[in-house]
């Protein structure tokens, strides 16, 4: 009797689960890596003082988001999301309102703040930056205005005492329709809007030992608000060890024809080494095993890390050097097996954030059942290549 096998092309789909990362925060590094400008957005506007900055793409997870933004009616007060912080505001009634916020070490993500104020013409703008002290931020803050004239200097209240700070000034101008409104070197403009003489301004590694200054020129003549603050920098040394990881990643879907298939997927992995003995470090991962739900699982050996490369995140001082051989099976069970290094750095090596990307490859057998397999993957970080 002959025996018939008919093949159904069928879904089958792949989520991984959520990520389990080690819960380590940065220490308070006291100076001097570099800080970069990952992102700038548009600015935006509003006559009903709610203003919605947005970013071109989303955050990244540990970076610095700082929030300018003005009001032309003085006495009302911005509200902020929540994990926002204000750095300094300044007001007058000669020109309106001026304000820095911040958000230190963000979770990641994030493409917008909303900023509420009970009314006026008001604007908003978003910049992202790397390199950044993720404990401590601010060092020094200042507000001032001035009656007219065809320039004006902010100045912060304090000397900047470490290297490599960044500053960041916003105005706000009476008036409208100024012909120009000039920053002056070593200062440039996050904006510049002439409708309604406004803008903001900043530079990356003020010098030391004096205030931070900057110097807005007009035409015509204007009066001012201005409000500066400076960021530190950070130097990789005097904190702790961490790791970031995102909160989920996917293989693709495979259709099942019959023949065994391969997918791959990358993943992520941000260590951030910013103690003072730079001991190197490694970073292990374990796995529970695809699960359909049903009863149904994956192989404990079906996930193998193939690859991995990495790339700076513009603060770190010395990049990771790894010793770690591929392919490397990533462990499975029922329960989370014992953890494998998947990573590492040598001593003296991996100082500061870095972005580690893995690769794995996901092996699924002929005779698979369809359905949608998940499986919870835990990554940690330990002192020591």
């Amino acid at each position: 009797m002959a025996r018939t096998l008919t093949l159904r092309r069928l879904r089958f789909a792949l989520v991984l689960g959520p990520f389990i990362a080690a819960a380590l925060t940065a220490g308070v590094p006291r100076a001097g890596a570099a800080i970069v400008n990952l992102q700038t957005g548009a600015l935006a506007t509003s006559t009903t003082g709610n203003v919605t900055p947005t970013l071109p793409t989303a955050s990244t997870a540990g970076t610095l988001l700082v929030a300018v933004l003005t009001n032309k009616t003085f006495n009302t007060a911005f509200s902020a999301p929540t994990g926002w912080v204000s750095a300094i505001v300044g007001s007058s009634n000669c020109c309106g309102r001026v304000q820095v916020w911040y958000y230190v070490n963000n979770p990641g993500g994030i493409t917008s703040a909303a900023f509420t104020a009970s009314g006026g013409t008001v604007a908003g703008q978003l910049s992202e930056w790397n390199g950044v002290d993720t404990s401590s931020p601010v060092e020094t803050t200042g507000q001032q205005n001035h009656a007219s004239g065809s320039a004006f200097t902010i100045q912060s209240s304090a000397n900047v005492t470490l290297g490599g700070e960044l500053g960041v000034a916003v105005w706000q101008n009476s008036g409208t329709g100024a012909s120009s409104q000039t920053a002056t070197s070593p200062w440039a403009h996050l904006f510049n809007d002439l409708t309604q003489n406004r803008a903001a301004d900043y530079s990356i590694g003020l010098p030391t030992g004096a205030k931070a200054s900057d110097t807005e020129s007009f035409v015509p003549n204007l009066s001012s608000m201005a409000a500066i603050a400076t960021f530190r920098a950070s130097t990789c040394s005097g904190g702790s060890l961490g790791l970031t990881a995102p909160s989920s990643a996917s293989f693709p879907s495979f259709t099942l024809d019959g023949t065994d298939q391969t997918a791959t997927t990358t993943v992520m992995l941000r260590p951030d080494d910013e103690t003072s003995a730079h001991a190197g470090w490694n970073v292990t991962g374990t796995s529970t095993s695809f699960d359909d739900g049903s009863g149904h699982t994956l192989s404990t050996t079906a996930t193998v890390t193939t690859a991995a490369s990495t790339s700076t995140t513009g603060g770190s001082c010395v990049s990771p050097t790894n010793s770690v051989g591929y392919p490397i099976a990533l462990p499975a069970g029922s329960s989370p097996p014992t953890a494998v290094k998947v990573y590492d750095a040598a001593s003296g090596t991996g100082q500061g954030p870095s972005n580690v990307t893995l690769t794995f490859r996901l092996s699924v057998p002929a005779n698979t059942y369809r359905g949608s397999y998940t499986s919870t993957w835990t990554f940690a970080i330990v002192s020591g290549p």
